[in-house]
């Protein structure tokens, strides 16, 4: 079965979670920005309810940070999650894995 790896890390953080997943031997990935912030970080605090101040609130907390995501074999799995906490252990960061049930390539030449 094929799974989709999702990395969340901050953004200092993207060369040595792209290295760890190289060592995984994936063969290819792609990643979005986001701005960031855990739980506590927040706790306790309650966001202003008008759009504009809110955004303004998030954008000075959150964090740079990235998704990295890759598709990769279920029989990987393992050693590419062991190449990130040997990479990433001492760094905040979060994995999640979702199981495929389909994917279809269109590869143009």
């Amino acid at each position: 079965m094929k799974v989709l790896l999702y990395i969340f890390v901050e953004i200092e953080n993207i060369g040595k979670a792209i290295n760890a997943l190289s060592e995984g031997e994936i063969s290819g990935f792609f990643l979005m920005e986001y701005k960031g912030m855990s739980p506590q970080e927040w706790a306790g605090f309650l966001i202003d309810e008008e759009p504009e101040k809110a955004v303004k609130i998030i954008n000075d907390m959150a964090k740079n940070s990235v998704v990295i995501g890759t598709v990769v074999s279920e029989n990987n799995l393992e050693n590419i999650k062991y190449a990130i906490a040997e990479k990433l252990g001492d760094y905040k960061h979060t994995i999640m894995e979702l199981p495929l049930c389909g994917l279809k390539v269109n590869k143009v030449d």
